[in-house]
């Protein structure tokens, strides 16, 4: 009878571990360049929000990039 720690459990683990990490974090900046698309889509025809506007459509363009999507 085996006892004791198997080490190949734990990496097949840790590797579905960060597979699942990184879905999650994948899903999240394509949720935010969902809400930032809304955001600036929005705000096209409001003077007032030219400038947050300016940094939503940075940030989408960063998030995009992290992301290796094109537009």
């Amino acid at each position: 009878m085996r006892t004791g720690f198997d080490h190949r459990i734990a990496r097949t683990v840790d590797a579905r571990s960060l597979l699942v990490d990184s879905a999650i974090s994948h899903c999240e900046k394509l949720r935010r360049v969902l809400e930032l698309e809304t955001w600036i889509r929005d705000a096209h025809d409001c003077q007032f929000l030219e400038g947050a506007s300016e940094r939503w459509q940075a940030e989408r363009d960063e998030l995009i990039a992290e992301l290796e999507i094109s537009d």
